[in-house]
């Protein structure tokens, strides 16, 4: 790579920074909203649990897509990496992740309810293959047009757009919930966020993405898988951050079953599903914002150290007596500030190590390690919550709370 087309790359960015920036502040308004409401730790724990019964079934389900993102993003790294541009892949995986969407609102639509469990999971968990392709082709795109020393602040202001919108539509939907029978309600649901999400697809048409002056050759993915071995071999402190990233996944385990507590407390009644995802994103969107700003300043190890913190916090509060019953919305504010610091810094901390020749590698290796322990952490809570008691499962994802942000502390220190 010569001087003078890594000049010409720098000046492309810059000519189109404030043009991506507006793109992606949009899609954020848009596109990241729909995503809330099917990634959010209340509506889809709350289906689920009303379709299956058990605190174990969530989990499960929530495993199976899990495992499905821990997988596929070794195959995107193979596939993206050597692509001067990667815009029209993304643009066909987020194609397919809006059809799941939209497959999963027309089944609790339309289909009788003995079938609604088993379309969801199809759905979902083809849903969640794509997910991890995209978290490997989107973080190349990413990290094409925003540079890094103004990621944070724009990461804070995008999402505090798509949370303040999402924390608005979570009251529409809770409309829904309360105004139509099961499982329709839900699918009204669902059709909203694909509303979103297809909106969001055209923002994503219209970045300006410059042709990358550096690329990797094409590897296969048992190539990949060896280039990940080696990373993992050679770059200690790389290897560190993956752990810390997966204890910090494990420790959020309990995020899914606090509406679900929640509801058993309060009868289910689904005013208190809306008012509890409301705290959530309202409390996520502005913390997002404070996130932003640390993250530029002083990076976002500081994030994930202070979201832990914060984290921690919300279980402590869980474990106090008769809090779901007093303090219900206290507790979701905590969790939205506490669980979005940690999982901005946990996906974005990888950008501050080494060089761009290997970013593709790294944000593979990263996101698979860690969803692996997304995967697992709700088929562990789940099973806790009905085998023991949901005390305990709070009791368990504070430990690894407490392991995750010592590793971090004692352990990493990122190249910024």
């Amino acid at each position: 790579m010569s001087q003078d087309s890594l000049a010409r790359y720098e000046a492309e960015v810059e000519r189109n920074f404030r043009w991506n920036v507006v793109v992606f502040l949009a899609y954020g308004l848009l596109g990241t909203t729909g995503w809330r409401l099917i990634m959010a730790p209340t509506f889809v724990p709350d289906y689920l649990f009303r379709l299956g019964g058990s605190n174990a079934v969530v989990g499960a389900v929530l495993f199976a897509g899990g495992l499905g993102r821990f997988l596929s993003p070794l195959a995107g790294a193979s596939f993206a990496v050597h692509r001067p541009r990667v815009k029209r892949a993304a643009l066909a995986i987020g194609a397919g992740l809006r059809v799941q969407v939209l497959g999963m609102a027309l089944a609790a639509l339309y289909l009788p309810l003995a079938f609604n469990l088993p379309a969801f999971v199809v759905f979902f968990c083809a849903l969640n293959v794509l997910v991890g392709f995209q978290g490997v082709v989107f973080g190349l795109l990413l990290a094409k047009v925003i540079p890094l020393a103004r990621r944070g602040r724009f990461l804070g202001i995008r999402d505090f757009a798509g949370g303040t919108t999402a924390a608005l539509v979570a009251l529409l939907a809770a409309s829904f919930l309360e105004g139509h029978p099961f499982p329709a309600s839900y699918g009204m649901t669902y059709l909203v966020a694909f509303a979103f999400t297809a909106l969001g697809l055209v923002c994503i048409a219209a970045i300006r993405e410059p042709e990358s002056p550096i690329t990797q050759e094409r590897r296969s993915l048992l190539a990949m898988l060896g280039s990940m071995r080696t990373l993992l071999r050679t770059d200690h402190v790389l290897a560190w951050y993956c752990a810390a990233r997966g204890l910090g996944a494990l420790g959020l385990m309990a995020a899914p079953f606090f509406i679900i507590a929640l509801g058993q407390s309060h009868g289910g009644n689904k005013i208190d599903l809306g008012t509890a995802t409301f705290a959530y994103f309202a409390a996520a969107t502005a913390g997002n914002l404070v996130w932003g700003q640390v993250a530029d300043r002083i990076g976002f190890r500081t994030v994930f150290l202070l979201g832990g913190g914060i984290w921690l916090g919300s279980l402590a509060l869980a474990l106090s007596p008769g809090t779901l019953s007093t303090a219900g919305v206290m507790l979701f504010v905590l969790v939205g500030a506490g669980q979005g610091g940690m999982q901005m810094a946990s996906i974005n901390l990888v950008y501050e190590f080494g060089d761009d020749e290997h970013l593709g590698v790294r944000i593979a290796l990263a996101n698979a390690l860690g969803e692996l322990m997304v995967a697992v952490a709700p088929l562990i809570g789940g099973t806790i919550a009905d085998r023991w008691s949901y005390d305990a499962l709070y009791g368990v994802a504070a430990t690894f709370t407490i392991l995750a942000v010592g590793t971090m502390y004692f352990r990493v220190h990122p190249r910024r």
